[in-house]
């Protein structure tokens, strides 16, 4: 079953250039280096690939020499995240100790972010505060960095992902905020009184299962940028969007799809309601993302994309494109090439 293309909202993008912005300096040779038009960045609305993605982030630190890309005033050389992971790990024996070394060891590389490590009753939080001057425009943008790039890290240390208690953000709900839920498993708050996430306390006790020399491998298959590489693969909603994926471009209903997963289309239902989604969210998201990764990486015509993605006419892609990213699918294409 092959993992389905996924495509990143164009509010990431912005975030993600943010630093740039804080230094004076033209985002353009990374979004041409990218393939990303510029014109998308001022649609509420737009997305690109995570292949475009992933190759903006890596331009970015690459360049910059910063794995924050900017966001700080003194940069976090390339290698900070490598040297953290290892430093934590080295004969570590479970998750608590591996975390606590990460946030004691962050302190050498900058003090202008601060990490805290608490325990709480039956919850241990990770706090991040700082740096308040230059973050006012993209608040919530080093926590998610921060908090997603722990949480892939601690989930494949213990070979299980981790189900967070919350996960909390200083900030105000940025336009894309929707999209949080799925980077994150756990309850989604902002404009909280600091930025934390939440980890249960019986996960601390967990034995680590990797070592040193798994973690070059694992950062070898991820080079970068675990922020979108990871796909949390143990969830329903994944699990039937790849069904939907390995059916195109033939219709598969709820009723099928329940019927792969092995549950009633009730039980189906419920179950991605509790992760945040619906069957016709899903469907929709894939065939969104399948047509971007299309016209992004493919010569198939706009009608041969249509009927690959499963409509049964142009017009009406055209329409659905059009409601998903805010501009048409022939405008998208001719932007990126333009680029």
């Amino acid at each position: 079953m092959n993992s389905p293309p996924i495509s990143v909202h164009i509010g990431f993008v912005r975030e993600t250039l943010g630093g740039l912005k804080l230094r004076q300096q033209d985002p353009q040779p990374f979004l041409e280096h990218a393939n990303i038009p510029r014109e998308l960045i001022e649609l509420p609305l737009a997305r690109i690939s995570g292949t475009q993605y992933q190759t903006l982030v890596l331009s970015l630190m690459d360049e910059l020499d910063d794995e924050m890309m900017g966001h700080l005033a003194k940069p976090l050389r390339r290698g900070s995240f490598v040297f953290l992971a290892r430093a934590s790990l080295f004969g570590a024996l479970s998750l608590y100790v591996v975390l606590a070394r990460w946030v004691k060891a962050h302190r050498l590389l900058t003090d202008e972010i601060h990490l805290n490590f608490r325990k709480e009753g039956d919850v241990a939080w990770i706090t991040l505060t700082g740096p308040s001057s230059r973050s006012q425009q993209h608040p919530t943008f080093l926590p998610v960095v921060y908090f997603k790039s722990l949480h892939i890290l601690a989930s494949w240390l213990i070979g299980e992902r981790i189900k967070l208690t919350a996960v909390r953000f200083a900030g105000p709900c940025p336009i894309h905020g929707d999209e949080y839920a799925r980077l994150f498993p756990g309850e989604i708050a902002f404009s909280a009184p600091v930025s934390a996430m939440g980890i249960p306390v019986p996960y601390l006790d967990r034995a680590v299962s990797q070592d040193v020399d798994s973690l070059h491998q694992f950062l070898r298959a991820a080079p970068g940028n675990l922020l979108w590489q990871y796909r949390a693969t143990d969830l329903l909603s994944e699990k039937i969007r790849a069904i939907l994926k390995d059916a195109l471009p033939a219709h598969v209903d709820i009723a099928e799809a329940a019927q792969a997963v092995g549950f009633s289309q009730r039980t189906l239902h419920r179950r991605l309601i509790g992760e945040g989604t619906n069957f016709q969210e899903i469907k929709d998201g894939l065939r969104r993302d399948v047509a971007i990764d299309c016209l992004d990486h493919s010569r198939l015509s706009i009608e041969e994309i249509a009927e690959h993605i499963g409509f049964s006419d142009a017009a009406a892609f055209y329409r659905a494109f059009k409601t998903w990213t805010g501009v048409a699918p022939g405008v998208y294409r001719q932007r990126t090439l333009k680029t």
